[in-house]
């Protein structure tokens, strides 16, 4: 593996999407599957009604009311990171072929232990990958044993996550062992696809096919590249949960709106509506829901800190700075730029009603400064 490629993470030992440094094969492969994880795809797809109602009404919901009905108490991080597992592996790899983590508490305890053991570990890859990939190379440890053990048993649950949703492709008919509905593997399937169909340039214009179609290949380049996004679905979307629901405990008078709210849906998400649920565009156009979500990815970004990016090869001012020559690393941080208390005031207050009652200039102004999701060419996909 060529030390140069390297630029956050590389996963089994292959590059994806969020690991590429050039803008080129960052942007080809950003296209091959960008459009399924647009907000029109995802809120007009039948898959993510299916699963999102089989994940609410016969995973998530009983667990919660089980809870309540026997006084129970429920470690609410651990159920969080099982359902956005359990959301993003169902719309990656289709239900039937998904992680299943809120039922299978066992499982779910293991991949916890997996991926908390590793998020200590980070910097080596992230702040100084060539100097590490050397350093490696020539047999000097700088991770501790259990955290690479960590690392190859996410990766092998992934790659199995793979080989059921390529099955599944094979063969519709393959029942699920608990008879569950079953929905097609949308981003698999698109990424598989597409990387079937890909080929690229060489300098006299000559069409080759990419290596990764080479079938031993395709599969490793496809587990590396859906690695990415289980991960990054899970784990940013369920710190999220958290701190929502954190801040809800400690803003009664929010929560009481915001059930009154939620009231107003046709029909309600209650048990005793099952299967029926209200459109998504109807869930994504409550306005304090909105809010509440937005104040909380504002105060309390799931990545806070740096965001890494590569200056062109021209050379360019940022933020009032000298020309920067080309190739010079720069970033920012969601932490600090949601601070600016001249654009949000008391930054350190939560309170969803900033962005409820902002005007249009402020609501514009703050959005400007809002960066949860990074912005640009390298912002989040999903």
């Amino acid at each position: 593996m060529d030390p140069s490629f390297v630029w956050v993470q590389v996963n089994s030992a292959l590059p994806c999407m969020f690991s590429t440094k050039e803008s080129k094969p960052h942007s080809i492969r950003k296209r091959m599957i960008s459009n399924v994880y647009s907000k029109t795809v995802v809120q007009s797809s039948k898959d993510a009604y299916e699963l999102t109602r089989s994940i609410l009404y016969d995973r998530l919901l009983p667990v919660l009311a089980s809870a309540a009905a026997t006084r129970s108490v429920v470690e609410v991080h651990a159920l969080n990171f099982a359902t956005t597992m359990d959301f993003a592996s169902s719309y990656i790899f289709g239900m039937g072929n998904d992680s299943n983590l809120i039922r299978d508490v066992e499982m779910r305890a293991k991949y916890l232990s997996w991926h908390l053991k590793r998020a200590d570990h980070s910097f080596w890859f992230q702040e100084i990958p060539r100097l590490t990939w050397i350093i490696q190379s020539i047999g000097i440890r700088l991770l501790p044993k259990w955290v690479e053990v960590a690392n190859d048993e996410l990766e092998a649950f992934t790659l199995a996550l793979c080989r059921r949703a390529g099955q599944s492709l094979q063969n519709d008919a393959t029942p699920h062992p608990e008879k569950e509905q079953r929905t097609h593997p949308v981003v698999y399937a698109q990424l598989a696809e597409s990387l079937k169909r890909s080929s690229m340039k060489t300098e006299d214009g000559v069409q080759q096919q990419q290596q990764q179609q080479a079938p031993e290949n395709m599969e490793l380049h496809i587990a590396s590249e859906l690695h990415d996004h289980v991960i990054a679905g899970m784990d940013t979307s369920a710190v999220t949960l958290t701190y929502l629901l954190w801040e809800m405990s400690r803003n009664p008078d929010v929560q009481h709106e915001l059930r009154k709210e939620l009231r107003t849906l046709s029909p309600t998400l209650v048990m005793a509506n099952a299967p029926a649920m209200p459109p998504a565009r109807s869930v994504d156009a409550l306005p304090l829901l909105h809010s509440i979500v937005m104040e909380t990815l504002r105060q309390h970004p799931a990545i806070p800190g740096s965001q890494p990016r590569i200056t062109p090869s021209t050379p360019t001012s940022l933020a009032g700075s000298p020309p920067l020559p080309g190739g010079i690393r720069v970033s920012a941080q969601p932490y600090s730029l949601h601070r600016n208390e001249q654009v949000f005031g008391k930054t350190e207050v939560w309170n969803p009603k900033r962005w409820f009652h902002a005007s249009a200039k402020d609501r514009e102004e703050m959005m400007r400064w809002f960066w949860a999701f990074g912005s640009g060419g390298r912002m989040c996909i999903g």
